[in-house]
This record gives C-alpha cells, sequence and structure tokens, in this order.
C-alpha cells in the first residue's frame, strides 16, 4: 500500500481505540508478510503508545491477507457471539497466502475499509465483505474514515 493508504489505515485503527470509551476492547493486528498484534483483545495499552505504532507502520513486501484474518479471529475467540466483528484495512489483494474468504471462521462480520481503492480492489474488498457478512467502502482521504467507520460499526445485521 502507499504512503497515503497506510495513514488511512491507521487513523482508522487509532480511532477505533481512542473512541471505545470502554465500550469497546478491540484488538489490533498488522499484516503483512508477517502477523503482528499491535493490541491484544483485553490487554490494556497505552493509546499514544499504540497510535505512534500504527502511524509509523509502512506498507511493503508481501500481504497475507489470509494470515491476518485468522489472527483478528483469534483476538476475536473470547466475545460473545454476534459480537465478533472485525474491521478490515485492506486494498484485498493478497500476494501472498491462502483465499482470504476461507479465512473467516470466528469473524462473525467482517466489514472493509478499502484505502485508495482501484476497482480491482473495490470489487475484492467487496466480495469479501459480502462473504463476512459487512458492507465495504472505499475510502480515499482521511477525512472519509470517520464516516466510513460509523456506518461500519453502526451496522448490526
Amino acid at each position: 500500500m502507499s504512503g497515503l493508504a497506510v495513514a488511512i489505515a491507521a487513523v482508522a485503527a487509532a480511532a477505533v481505540v481512542l473512541s471505545a470509551d470502554g465500550r469497546l476492547d478491540p484488538g489490533v493486528v498488522a499484516f503483512g508478510g508477517d502477523v503482528t498484534v499491535l493490541r491484544a483483545a483485553g490487554s490494556p495499552r497505552a493509546p499514544g503508545e499504540l497510535v505512534g505504532e500504527l502511524i509509523g507502520l509502512r506498507g511493503h513486501g508481501l500481504t497475507d491477507l489470509a494470515a491476518g484474518l485468522r489472527a483478528a479471529a483469534r483476538q476475536l475467540a473470547g466475545a460473545p457471539a454476534d459480537e465478533r466483528v472485525a474491521i478490515l484495512l485492506s486494498d484485498c489483494v493478497p500476494t501472498t497466502g491462502g483465499d482470504p474468504a476461507a479465512a473467516l471462521a470466528g469473524i462473525d462480520r467482517l466489514h472493509v475499509l478499502c484505502p485508495l481503492a482501484a476497482p480491482e480492489s473495490e470489487r475484492a474488498a467487496a466480495a469479501l465483505a459480502r462473504a463476512g457478512g459487512g458492507i465495504s467502502q472505499p475510502v480515499r482521504r482521511l477525512a472519509e474514515v470517520a464516516p466510513a467507520l460509523t456506518r461500519a460499526l453502526s451496522r448490526t445485521a
């Protein structure tokens, strides 16, 4: 992903974490060729530290979308049924790993925010969101992040 796409993803993840107000206990997972849990669900972490790490992310190399989704499912394992919701920030074009749709077990609903989406990315994001029972939204500018998150997080079915 480009630098702007990574910034959009970082801002979106930071917004979810900072706006949780104790109502949400989000895990945050970064993935490329490897998967890194930046904040484990149920494990407190200083918001400023997490936001700094998110902003420092750089998109490059391989994208193992399926591994990222499996890691998200592990973070959601302790959540009640119907509350295992994941927000994916990705162009949805895997360059390694298996089929992302086959990695949705343990995720009740997957919403996709697709930064700087090309037509191929928008189609892939829409298909993956449909497979995950969620919605897909292109996010081309930082100003579009908050409304997209609001739509995704307010969707109940």
